[in-house]
C-alpha cells in the first residue's frame, strides 16, 4: 500500500543556506508534518461524539475486551480506542500504553477518520512524509506500523478509531483488516448502547407529570451530596414543601384540575432555586428541595423565598397555599440522609400543626 501524500501546499519547507566552509557540521531534526486537518463535518462530527457523552469516563470492561480482541488478531503489541477529540485524541480503551491522550495535532487516527470509507494503513511510519517527523515515531514508543478502522456512527460521522500499533514495519492481512473493521463496528455498538441505556435511566429517574427528578434520584443525591459535604465540611440542607388541603382539589374540582396544579407548583419550585440547587417530587403533593453547602440561615432565606413564589403565583383553578419544612446537618455532624430527611418532615408538620401556609425550621423532637 503506497501512503498517501499531503494534498499540495500543505507543507511548508524552509530554504537551509549551506554551512560556511569552517563551520561544524550540522546535524538537522526530521521535519515534522502538521497534523490532519479537520473532517470536512468537523462540527457534525463534534456534536456526534460529545453527544455519546464518553470523553473522560471511566474505563469499562466491554471496551477494554475489544481493544484485547484487536492486539490478539492482529498480534499488535499496542491497541487502542481513540476518540479524535476537537484538540486532542483521547483513549476510551488502551493497551500497550500508558498515556490515556495525546494532542490531535500528533495523531494517527485524526488522518483516519477523513476517509472513513477504508481502513488507514501505515506500513512504515519512518518512510511516510505525513508522520516521519511524528514525536511518536521520533520518540516512545517508537511506532513504525500504523492500522486504524474509523469508528462511524449511525449517522455516518466518524468520530474516532480502534487502532493497533506496532514498533516494526509491517502490513496486516485481508483477515486481520477484516477482523479491525468489525471490530470498529462493535466499539460503535457499544457506544450507542451506552447511550441508549444512560437514556433510559435519566427517564427513570423523572417524574412524568410534574417534570421532576423522582424520589429515586432524590435518594441518590441526597447520598452524594451527604458524602460532599463530609468531605468538604459543608452544611447539607433540605425543604420540604407540602400543598395545603389538595386533597380538595382533587375530590372538588376533579384529578386533571390536581394534575394542573401539581404541574404549575413544579414549575414555581424549579424556577424560584439557584442553580446547584436540586428539586424533586418526593411524592403525592410533596416537594422536596436540596440545597447543597447551605447553612440553616440560607436555607431559611431559600424556604421563604419559595413560599413568597408559590402563594404569588397564578393557580389554575383556584389560589393554593404551601407549608414549608427546613432542616440541616451541621459541619459538625457526620450528615445521616435519613436523619436530615426526618428532620425536615417534623418541620413540616409543625408548619401545618402551626395553622399550614408558613416556614418552620427544625428546632428538636420536643
Amino acid at each position: 500500500m503506497q501512503p498517501r501524500p499531503d494534498p499540495p501546499g500543505k507543507l511548508s519547507m524552509p530554504s537551509i543556506q549551506p554551512p560556511a566552509p569552517s563551520a561544524a557540521p550540522v546535524s538537522e531534526a526530521p521535519l515534522r508534518p502538521p497534523g490532519a486537518g479537520p473532517h470536512f463535518n468537523e462540527v457534525h462530527r463534534l456534536d456526534a461524539q460529545h453527544r455519546l457523552r464518553v470523553l473522560d469516563s471511566r474505563p469499562e470492561q466491554a471496551f477494554d475486551d475489544l481493544t484485547m480482541l484487536a492486539s490478539a488478531v492482529c498480534q499488535a503489541p499496542i491497541a487502542l480506542i481513540s476518540l479524535v477529540d476537537a484538540d486532542r485524541q483521547w483513549f476510551k480503551s488502551r493497551r500497550g500504553v500508558d498515556t490515556s491522550e495525546t494532542p490531535r495535532e500528533t495523531s494517527f487516527c485524526a488522518h483516519a477518520i477523513l476517509a472513513p470509507d477504508s481502513v488507514l494503513e501505515v506500513p512504515d511510519a519512518h518512510l511516510d512524509p505525513r508522520f516521519a517527523g511524528n514525536p511518536m515515531v521520533t520518540g516512545e514508543p517508537q511506532i513504525r506500523f500504523y492500522a486504524g478502522a474509523p469508528l462511524i456512527t449511525s449517522n455516518g460521522l466518524p468520530i474516532g478509531t480502534i487502532c493497533v500499533l506496532d514498533r516494526e514495519p509491517r502490513t496486516l492481512s485481508d483477515t486481520e483488516r477484516l477482523a479491525l473493521a468489525s471490530l470498529a463496528r462493535q466499539v460503535v455498538t457499544q457506544l450507542e448502547l451506552r447511550q441508549a441505556m444512560a437514556g433510559l435511566e435519566l427517564d427513570s429517574m423523572t417524574e412524568g407529570l410534574a417534570g421532576l427528578w423522582n424520589r429515586r434520584c432524590l435518594d441518590r443525591n441526597l447520598i452524594t451530596s451527604a458524602e460532599e459535604s463530609h468531605k468538604s465540611s459543608q452544611p447539607l440542607s433540605l425543604v420540604m414543601i407540602d400543598l395545603d388541603h389538595f386533597k380538595r382539589v382533587n375530590d372538588e374540582l376533579g384529578h386533571p384540575a390536581g394534575d394542573d396544579v401539581l404541574r404549575h407548583a413544579a414549575e414555581v419550585v424549579r424556577g424560584a432555586i439557584a442553580p446547584g440547587h436540586f428539586a424533586a417530587r418526593f411524592g403525592g403533593e410533596e416537594f422536596c428541595v436540596l440545597l447543597p453547602a447551605t447553612g440553616t440561615a440560607d436555607a431559611r432565606q431559600t424556604a421563604d423565598a419559595l413560599h413568597a413564589a408559590l402563594i404569588g403565583t397564578h393557580w389554575p383553578h383556584r389560589p393554593v397555599t404551601a407549608s414549608l419544612g427546613v432542616a440541616t446537618a451541621g459541619v459538625d455532624e457526620r450528615c445521616d440522609v435519613r436523619a436530615l430527611l426526618a428532620r425536615a418532615d417534623r418541620a413540616l408538620y409543625e408548619a401545618k400543626a402551626g395553622g399550614r401556609n408558613q416556614v418552620r425550621v427544625f428546632s428538636g423532637w420536643s
